[in-house]
């Protein structure tokens, strides 16, 4: 099944998968657990990881091994869930998934303004703390009741505007991360990683502001180019 689909289904009862990486429609859930691709509900609900409670997986010899239960609360035997999600088939393939849900927001809200540093917010409990390059700035979305409120909270800790009808700035901010490469650093060195980033010829850089994952476009493509980069971006940062 697609994400897509499968959020379609959820909807009915007014539930979802909090997980909204790009190109959710084309992409399977299996191949989303087993990659642990990401979108910016992440910064609020978690990681895939954080929400696989349950997995069947079939190993190379044919045997179908079941991990994880139905329930947040489960703390027998080892956690195979979370050991899959983003083991990329290495282990096996991902056959069945018992998944954390989440209600539709009543409502959403996003604060547009210029990027500073996302710990202010996390007392409002923001459901995403993105940064999106070009234009520069930062999107900050709650998803609750009140979440017109909470943005004008925020809007008088970070300054910027506020945007009520907010799903279609959401769905091109997810896309544009679509095909772009994944910097992970430490949420400190996010400045620093996008300074960098942009002096290596980044064209476009969509990412997580306060989970340290940033997706960046190069001018340079091909392996060896994507090397030299890494490896500027990590010794930036004394690794």
């Amino acid at each position: 099944m697609r994400l897509g689909e499968l959020g379609r289904r959820l909807a009915v009862n007014r539930q979802m998968l909090a997980l909204d990486p790009p190109g959710a429609e084309r992409l399977s859930v299996a191949k989303a657990f087993a990659s642990a691709v990401a979108g910016p509900r992440a910064h609020g609900y978690g990681a895939p990881r954080d929400l696989l409670l349950g997995v069947a997986l079939r190993l190379a010899d044919g045997t179908v091994v079941h991990g994880g239960g139905r329930v947040v609360k489960n703390v027998a035997g080892y956690d195979l869930p979370r050991l899959v999600a983003g083991s990329e088939g290495r282990l096996g393939s991902i056959e069945r998934v018992c998944v954390r849900l989440h209600p539709v927001p009543a409502a959403t809200c996003t604060v547009v303004a210029e990027p500073s540093d996302p710990l202010v917010l996390e007392p409002l409990a923001p459901a995403c703390v993105e940064y999106a390059w070009p234009p520069g700035h930062m999107l900050v979305r709650f998803e609750s009741p009140a979440a017109a409120g909470l943005a004008a909270e925020a809007r008088a800790l970070v300054g910027g505007e506020i945007v009520e009808d907010d799903e279609a700035l959401w769905a091109e901010h997810r896309e544009a991360a679509a095909g772009l490469h994944v910097h992970r650093v430490l949420p400190s060195a996010v400045p620093a990683a996008i300074d960098e980033l942009r002096a290596s010829g980044a064209t476009r850089i969509v990412g997580r502001l306060a989970r340290g994952t940033l997706h960046a476009d190069v001018q340079q493509r091909g392996q060896t180019p994507m090397l030299r980069l890494e490896r500027r971006v990590v010794e930036a940062f004394g690794g």
